[in-house]
């Protein structure tokens, strides 16, 4: 049934219910009117949902268009509307209906990224990996058809919606407050940004983040013989500036604890946390873990998240790797106040094409003037295999590079930084 319509003079509404969630609402003063829409939806339990107010708690035992009426008398006294626990009956109760409050649709959002499937995941009991988008739909006629909507727009976005359920799973079993214990006994960080420039400094070439890489999506195993910490060892001994350890398990087959093992064998270059953060949990566990920086995708986080991220970060004695691909997002990023290393990737996560160009032209033009003019330090990644593309990329202002996939692949990654770099092999 379409939602009932009540006018709301009060000037408060305190809390917005919704079944999974609550969020807080504020609605201007009178004598300006808004229209409030109410909405009744399901609730497995009102344990789950406090009440707004005495005359709402009892919205449980109405039909559903009582409730929309209870709630109006409640909302039109004059006194605000507070919350209240409810009662031990209350919540053993089971709660037919809970009334949600809609206001005006935020504005567009800076990402296209979707952080969870819009109609949400399924779980089935079939092998290990258990959960699943809804991948189908039934239309007006009852047929099966393919639920769109419910599709991944790209692998970026497939990655991200399931590093929600795996968060959720890793939340339960190693919660926040034990992290930020455990983080007490990580190895105080290293300065990641200066290495980088120490490097710069001392070859007159761009710094170099090696990465610990085992697979990717779009090439599969990388390297069958995967060992963390003699790739990084060999990594330091080839000259590398700093480490990039990929810990995403489902899609690279990487790990937290790499981190730590190959802190733990005595590796001195600073670690950059190559993970798909979405949630400041993750910062936190890459600390605990003994990483010295993290990596922020503008394509996944909006300026708010990225400001807020790179806040906790620094707070941890973290750098913050911003990472672009378009002219829409370098541009964004770049009105935060503070932005020290800022990643340009060359590959199109969409379609997996790579190019050097897309560094080259967002280098170019006035965004490139005001990267120097705030002596931001630019990071090419991707699509970097010989001196060549190396020389392409320090011509066109990037003072560090990434790189992963043209070094691990080798039996003597060490040997293949020389040659990546012109340098002399002995």
């Amino acid at each position: 049934a379409a939602p009932s319509t009540y006018v709301h003079e009060t000037g408060w509404l305190e809390r917005a219910l919704t079944s999974d969630s609550e969020r807080a609402v504020r609605l201007p003063a009178p004598p300006k009117r808004h229209t409030v829409s109410l909405a009744a939806a399901p609730c497995r339990s009102r344990a789950r949902v406090p009440a707004l107010s005495r005359s709402a708690s009892r919205i449980a035992s109405y039909p559903p268009m009582s409730a929309l009426s209870a709630l109006a008398a409640a909302a039109q006294s004059a006194a605000p509307l507070r919350a209240a626990r409810p009662s031990s009956a209350s919540r053993t109760r089971s709660m037919s209906t809970v009334v949600r409050a809609s206001v005006k649709e935020p504005a567009a959002s800076e990402v296209n990224i979707r952080r969870r499937p819009p109609n949400g995941a399924s779980m089935h009991s079939v092998g290990t990996d258990q959960f699943a988008f809804k991948m189908e739909a039934i239309n007006q006629d009852g047929e099966r058809v393919d639920n769109t909507v419910n599709k991944p727009i790209n692998i970026l976005e497939e990655i991200v919606w399931y590093k929600d359920e795996e968060l959720t799973k890793r939340k339960e079993a190693f919660p926040l407050a034990r992290v930020r214990t455990a983080m007490q006994l990580a190895p105080p960080p290293r300065d990641f940004v200066q290495a980088i420039k120490d490097q710069l400094a001392a070859t007159g070439q761009p710094g170099l983040i090696a990465e610990v890489k085992k697979a990717s999506p779009s090439k599969g195993i990388i390297q069958p013989n995967f060992d963390p910490v003699k790739i990084a060892k060999a990594y330091e001994a080839g000259g590398a500036a700093c480490l990039s350890v990929l810990t995403d398990e489902k899609y690279f087959q990487g790990s937290f604890e790499n981190l730590e093992l190959i802190r733990g064998a005595g590796v001195e270059c600073p670690l950059l946390c190559k993970e798909f953060i979405v949630d400041a949990y993750q910062i936190y566990l890459a600390r605990k873990f003994g990483a010295d920086a993290i990596l922020l995708i503008a394509a996944v986080l909006p300026n708010q998240d990225l400001m807020y991220f790179q806040k906790i970060a620094n707070s941890l004695g973290m750098a913050a790797l911003i990472e672009v691909h378009t002219y829409e997002e370098m541009e964004r990023v770049l009105k935060l106040d503070k932005v020290e290393l800022l990643g340009i990737n060359n590959r199109d996560l969409g379609t997996f094409e790579v190019s050097l160009n897309v560094t080259v032209d967002l280098l170019k033009g006035p965004l490139g003037d005001q990267v120097r003019e705030r002596g931001i330090t630019v990071v090419g990644e991707s699509g970097i295999f010989t001196i060549d593309d190396v020389n392409v990329l320090q011509t066109a202002g990037v003072g560090c590079l990434l790189v992963g996939e043209s070094l691990v692949k080798q039996d003597s990654p060490d040997v293949g930084i020389k040659k990546l770099f012109g340098r002399p092999v002995e």
